[in-house]
């Protein structure tokens, strides 16, 4: 099967951790792979600001990953995730004339502009192949324009999947705020109603799309993501230390991802501004690394340095220079980063919404316990009590508790760790686009469907 994969705001190949890359880039990055591995020809379509590899260096439209996987950059002018989303008119244009979109036998899209895109590339393809019907000219008069009509029934007739990773409208609850663009939330309710198959990472997940989107249940497949269990793996703490610079007897507390409010890194770096008050011996000898780089307001495209221009930035600028246990370090790649799971005492995701959370699964794997917030789909990862921690609110004095009696406790951590080496073992991303493919409605089936979509919208 050829299966063209839409992640448009992030390129797949660009460093998680920083400006607009994180956890979705590993997914579909690793996802693709899987594809692949199972036999099928993979297009991934990006506009990243960043490039093909989100850093901005690359000026190349296309670059080849595999040879099964080919990695596209749409020509969209956009400097900033806002902007590509204000461009999607565009950006569907360019996909409904491009033969390799064209050629695809399902869509799998990722997060909304994504979907959003997809959707309005068919609705192109529809309303030109009803005009050449209306011409007479849906044979065309030459090879050429049979090749065309030939890809825009294609594109007409090719299921969607979408797999949103965030949800705005759950993002606002969780974080009990309002901060996503009204934009997107009108459109997720129409991606929701359009689409011909719906990817939950998570029961919870399932849940949020059927109640926030009023998604039909039928339509949403639970696909959990998976783990690269031959990168994440236990092995030996003082080795990864020694290669870390690390001190043999010091107590790591970790935190990997973008550094934003809806992260909660504030959360983290004042849970250990909180142990050192309340237990100054063990902070003494704690360090605090936070494994990433700012995210959102203030951030150049393709993860530049933050700006004082977000008070959330400023602020925690503010808080990480007077915490003398916390440090601050660059994202890395993935082989880097397994030597910092394993380096670690525990790691800490005080996310306020999520809606998988792969760092903690990747940590697991590599026999590093959680203290998560018990949010999204963290409890998925996190078995509190029996994997490692889960904390109901975002109140630092209960994250400092849970830190010192994980640092202090060796026998408990050592039992966490275990335990979740074992519970990691359910993600698997051969598992993961296994369920998404069994799920796919045939094209009879998702024709019928989204005419009853779209005259219930």
């Amino acid at each position: 099967m050829r299966i063209s994969v839409l992640s448009l705001h992030t390129s797949p190949v660009a460093q998680p951790g920083q400006g607009d890359a994180g956890g979705m880039n590993v997914y579909v990055d690793r996802s693709v792979r899987a594809l692949a591995a199972a036999g099928h020809r993979v297009d991934v379509f990006t506009a990243d600001p960043g490039g093909l590899d989100g850093t901005g260096a690359g000026a190349d439209t296309k670059l080849e990953i595999t040879e099964s996987i080919t990695l596209h950059h749409l020509p969209v002018g956009a400097a900033t995730k806002d902007e590509l989303a204000d461009a999607i008119d565009e950006l569907a244009e360019l996909l409904t004339v491009h033969p390799d979109f064209c050629a695809a036998d399902l869509i799998w899209t990722h997060y909304w502009i994504s979907a959003e895109a997809a959707l309005r590339a068919r609705d192109i393809a529809d309303d030109n192949g009803a005009k050449s019907r209306d011409n007479g000219t849906e044979s065309g008069d030459s090879g050429a324009d049979a090749v065309a009509w030939a890809g825009q029934d294609r594109l007409m007739q090719a299921p969607i999947a979408v797999s949103m990773h965030t949800i705005g409208a759950v993002k606002n609850r969780d974080s009990e705020t309002s901060h996503e663009r009204p934009q997107r939330l009108d459109a997720e309710e129409g991606i929701a109603a359009q689409a011909d198959l719906l990817v939950a990472a998570t029961p919870a997940e399932r849940r949020d799309l059927v109640t926030e989107l009023h998604a039909d249940p039928d339509s949403v497949v639970v696909a959990r993501p998976g783990v690269d269990h031959a990168l994440y793996a236990p092995d030996s703490q003082s080795a990864a230390r020694e290669r870390l610079g690390f001190d043999s007897d010091e107590a790591i507390v970790l935190y990997v991802g973008r550094m934003q409010f809806i992260k909660g890194t504030d959360v983290a770096v004042d849970a250990l501004a909180e142990l050192r008050e309340r237990n100054p011996h063990l902070a003494s000898w704690t360090r605090g690394i936070l494994l990433g780089a700012a995210s959102g307001a203030g951030v150049e495209a393709g993860g530049g340095a933050a700006q004082p221009s977000s008070t959330y930035l400023r602020e925690l600028t503010a808080a990480i220079a007077s915490e003398p246990s916390v440090e601050v370090r660059p994202p890395v790649p993935s082989h880097v980063l397994v030597d910092y799971y394993r380096a670690a005492d525990v790691l800490i995701v005080p996310s306020r919404s999520e809606s998988f959370g792969l760092v903690a699964a990747e940590a697991a794997a590599s026999g590093l316990p959680a203290i998560a917030s018990a949010v999204g789909g963290l409890p998925e990862i996190v078995e509190h009590g029996h994997s490692g921690l889960l904390i109901a609110d975002h109140n630092p004095h209960h994250w400092a508790t849970a830190i010192e009696t994980l640092l202090t406790d060796t026998k408990l951590r050592a039992e966490l760790a275990g335990h979740a080496v074992d519970r990691a073992e359910r993600f698997d991303w051969g598992h993961t686009v296994a369920a998404v493919l069994d799920a796919v409605p045939d094209i009879s089936d998702a024709s019928a469907r989204r005419s009853e979509a779209l005259g219930a919208y």
